[in-house]
């Protein structure tokens, strides 16, 4: 059938919109988080599990945290903060590669299985925005050659969906709902989508600062019409 992802940053509402497309939009449906954060997703590999877990614990103990409960729900950016310096080797480096790839082939499977059944699959963020690199704000140069041929398999093997939907807000608004980020930062990630989403045939923003039931029935349409081709 055919892929849609509903991407945006923080706060923006793609889990609460997802939610209620699969009960609301009679339609064969079938949900599936293409994020990193592996306590959101459902289907993850052992080694993603094991990796998250130490990523926890380490922050854990540098910010003398007991509760391991409350530590394990802290976002992304706030578990990535708490690396100072990246200490990985090659082999580390080359280990982390083969473990992101595996984990994203793997989720991509249980999409096409769900596809070739007959569902339509409602991505929840999608790898191909959340390890987007902005250019302008980093020299792709220093990267390692690992995080290199990991965009590079990303942007130009791994499979895109067929819509990007793209719940869009100012960052003040997405600030106040969840600050997990600087409005800095998420002003730079939603120009980074925009710059990736343009370059892709069927990428459509709507605007996540409407009243929820506005956004959804703005996604609501768009799926429709995008199912009705």
């Amino acid at each position: 059938m055919a892929s849609i992802a509903i991407i945006g940053q923080d706060g923006a509402g793609k889990s609460t919109i997802s939610k209620m497309v699969l009960e609301n939009v009679d339609l064969p449906l079938k949900y599936l988080y293409m994020g990193r954060n592996v306590e959101s997703g459902k289907f993850n590999l052992p080694t993603s599990r094991l990796v998250q877990f130490l990523k926890v614990y380490e922050y854990k103990k540098n910010n003398k945290i007991s509760d391991y409960d409350k530590a394990k729900k802290l976002s992304l950016h706030e578990l990535d903060k708490n690396r100072k310096k990246d200490t990985r080797g090659h082999l580390g480096a080359f280990a982390r590669l083969v473990n992101r790839l595996l984990e994203e082939w793997f989720r991509l499977i249980i999409s096409w299985s769900y596809q070739l059944r007959g569902f339509i699959v409602i991505y929840d963020r999608h790898f191909i925005f959340d390890y987007a690199v902005d250019p302008e704000k980093q020299d792709l140069s220093k990267l390692r050659l690992t995080d290199k041929i990991h965009l590079w398999i990303l942007n130009n093997i791994y499979e895109k969906p067929d819509l990007v939907i793209f719940l869009n807000a100012p960052a003040q608004v997405l600030f106040e709902r969840k600050a997990e980020a600087t409005i800095e930062y998420i002003e730079q990630k939603n120009r980074l989508f925009k710059r990736i989403g343009n370059m892709m045939p069927n990428f459509i923003e709507v605007d996540a600062a409407n009243p929820v039931e506005k956004v959804f029935n703005d996604v609501r349409n768009l799926i429709l019409k995008f199912c009705k081709k």
